[in-house]
């Protein structure tokens, strides 16, 4: 802990202030624990009370598993299951007139969901952008907006075959919720009498290498059948923008802080325990989130925003944003804390991950854990936070799946992460056809990959688009191209850079070493390498310009300025390298072109030639041990490349470009490297890296012939 500003106050003091502090966090927290407990208890009660008058005895607890023939076996409960239903039969209840029951939602405490409160008393909550809605939530729950009224289901549909194959896991996670009453699990033949009620079919997904009979994701397919499910009928809340921080915005929050207080950054994670399970849905709309087990003879109706609803990121974002917004608007409240660390907290938010970067200065490490579960106990209750799952403050750790290491301001992919996608990508290629879920899988390692291997993010478009098309049952054709694409990532995984990257380069900090400018145009293309006074041009074949007369998407204007990049990538690729760097050597491209300038940064375009370049472009960079960005750059302020793309089709052009590369020289595109299709086709046949090519700089004062063709 640094004493910037005040080196000399007793560390005794700071102490006691601490532990006051937390005292104070602890005795409200309690407190709230309290009051819950308390509408818990009357809650019961008036539930028992109507259970009595209808002459059904209240529940007994069951078991929540037995051992079967040396295995352990789930069990739901049967006693709370018979019970509700018979209350349900015997009263004539409908859903809502239960679930409020259930709830004790009254006329004077409307409240689904008892934890949850609206923090009217913070000072600061009044200026919370989405403080209506979240008032609504605490008060009614999340009232979807349908789109038309559901269609009446006279059989609900099949579960997926999965969910046979995982039942167990599936009673172990329904029994979770049917304690705490999140899930309402009923008697099968209930449904014909219940009106409001849709069917979706349950399902499981594996769990890493976890076999599906010991644990499995449990899925409730609120998209299926396609077209008439509950996802379809939702009209998505566009009102809500949910927007969460990346690595790359914990990076840039990371060297800003050592920039102010070198030395002194640290990172601490915290978890909301439950997350989508704090926000009730209505009691009008819970019969839309149901389904069926046949087998086990059980209705299950969820009453909390179920993860793969459409909307429930949305809902849940509220109360994120809620969370990072009191956060955020705390500060240190030490009387002794130096006034160069009097800031507000930063917040950052993942999902239901909230992560925080700050310099160790006085008291501020303590009082932003401190303000940080407030906040998230203030929002969803005394049982919001996933002590499990809350890290101490540290200089290296882990966040977001990736470790991070403040003190050398690096980041690593771990190892495990990386052995888990190569499994994957090894697995999938000696496949002949594989299936949606798998592909699925596969993405979601690729991605987590290409966080920190930008290079690497062109090679698996194809597979996505696999991905996409995939039946949602049964199995496709691993395509060739899928393939190919899944070899060079393998390859570029294992030669790029996984470990100790630099922040800097991590968030394209570092400041480009190398600016390359560049045009296209009908008739040719042209790129500057300003620091060595050479350039390149090309002028198009008559195939080509025969494609770009006829408005070829596939040889479209932002195609041609993507060319320039790659031709640019190739030639001079071997100069960027410089092997005594601890750093890839930054490369900015100067381009008349936003979507070349898109394609070019997010490595990804819908464009089938585009692609194949974005993955000579990332080739290239793996290879020579560079990366590249690229700015637009408005025509007017690009005037030798704009010029030197034309020289073929106007005389005072091509005097304007003469007069203006005096003194440079024209490089030479490689025979063998001309056409970009075949260049592709030989580096797939070849299966490796290509050769580094030698000189290709002609003599200073030869320019020779305009361009390459």
């Amino acid at each position: 802990m640094a004493t910037i500003g005040n080196p000399s106050y007793n560390p005794a003091v700071l102490s006691d202030f601490i532990i006051s502090r937390w005292k104070y966090y602890e005795k409200t927290t309690l407190a709230r624990r309290r009051l819950a407990d308390m509408y818990s208890e009357s809650a019961r009660v008036t539930f028992e009370t109507v259970l009595n008058r209808h002459g059904i005895p209240p529940p007994k607890s069951m078991p929540t598993s037995v051992v079967k023939n040396g295995s352990m076996a789930h069990l739901l409960d049967r006693n709370k299951q018979s019970a509700y239903s018979q209350l349900i039969r015997r009263a004539g209840l409908q859903l809502p007139e239960f679930v409020r029951l259930l709830r004790s939602e009254t006329e004077f405490d409307t409240r689904p969901n008892k934890s949850l409160e609206v923090p009217t008393n913070d000072s600061v909550w009044s200026m919370y952008q989405h403080r209506s809605r979240w008032h609504d939530i605490v008060y009614k729950g999340v009232q979807p907006d349908w789109k038309r009224e559901f269609p009446k289901q006279c059989v609900p549909p099949a579960n997926h075959g999965s969910a046979k194959r995982a039942l167990n896991v599936i009673i172990k996670h329904l029994r979770v919720g049917q304690d705490t009453n999140r899930y309402l699990i009923l008697d099968i033949d209930l449904l014909s009498s219940l009106r409001g009620v849709t069917c979706s079919p349950f399902g499981a997904v594996q769990k890493g290498d976890i076999d599906m009979t010991v644990d499995a994701r449990i899925i409730h397919d609120l998209s299926y059948p396609p077209g008439e499910s509950v996802n379809d009928n939702t009209n998505p809340d566009f009102d809500v923008e949910v927007s969460y921080d990346g690595a790359d915005a914990l990076a840039n929050r990371v060297l800003d802080v050592a920039a102010v207080f070198p030395d002194l950054q640290r990172m601490m994670t915290g978890d909301v325990n439950g997350a989508f399970r704090h926000i009730p849905i209505s009691a009008d709309a819970v019969g839309r989130f149901a389904g069926t087990i046949p087998e086990l003879g059980v209705l299950i109706i969820d009453l909390c925003c179920p993860f793969g609803w459409k909307n429930s990121p949305s809902s849940y974002w509220i109360a994120g944003a809620a969370i990072s917004y009191l956060y955020s608007n705390s500060a240190p409240e030490w009387p002794l804390q130096p006034a160069i660390a009097r800031f507000n907290f930063d917040a950052k938010t993942w999902c239901d991950d909230h992560i925080s970067i700050e310099p160790d200065i006085g008291s501020r490490l303590s009082e932003a854990h401190i303000a940080l579960r407030r906040s998230m106990v203030a929002i969803l209750g005394p049982d919001a936070c996933n002590d499990k799952k809350f890290a101490s403050w540290f200089r290296r750790g882990r966040a977001l799946g990736l470790d991070w290491d403040l003190s050398s301001l690096t980041i690593s992919m771990p190892k495990e992460k990386v052995d888990k996608a190569m499994r994957r990508v090894n697995q999938m290629m000696e496949r002949l056809r594989t299936t949606r879920t798998q592909l699925q899988k596969l993405l979601g390692s690729l991605r987590h990959v290409v966080t920190c291997i930008r290079q690497a993010a062109p090679f698996f478009q194809r597979v996505a688009t696999l991905a996409r098309n995939a039946p949602r049952y049964g199995t496709v054709d691993l395509s060739e191209e899928a393939t190919d694409d899944l070899k060079w990532f393998a390859l570029v995984i294992n030669i790029g850079r996984l470990n100790a990257i630099p922040l800097s380069r991590f968030t394209q900090r570092q400041e480009p070493q190398f600016h390359i400018n560049m045009d296209a145009s009908d008739r040719g293309l042209c790129a500057l390498f300003a620091a060595k006074k050479e350039y390149l041009q090309v002028e198009f074949s008559d195939t080509e310009r025969e494609l770009i007369g006829v408005n070829s998407t596939e040889f479209c204007i932002n195609v041609r300025e993507l060319m320039s990049a790659v031709f640019a990538s190739i030639v001079w690729g071997p100069y960027w390298h410089n092997p005594s760097r601890d750093t890839d050597t930054h490369v900015s491209f100067s381009i008349d072109n936003i979507s070349a300038v898109a394609w070019n940064n997010h490595k990804s375009s819908r464009n089938d030639f585009a692609q194949l370049l974005l993955r000579i472009i990332g080739i290239c960079e793996v290879q020579y041990g560079f990366y590249t960005s690229a700015v637009h750059v408005a025509g007017h302020d690009n005037q030798m490349a704009d010029a030197g793309s034309r020289v073929w089709q106007s005389a005072s052009l091509a005097a304007t470009f003469s007069n203006l590369s005096c003194g440079w020289s024209q490089v030479r595109i490689p025979d063998d490297s001309r056409d970009l299709s075949r260049l592709w086709g030989r580096y797939c046949a070849q299966g490796r890296l290509p050769i580094r090519p030698g000189n290709t700089t002609l003599a200073r004062g030869h320019s020779g012939s305009r361009g390459a063709k």
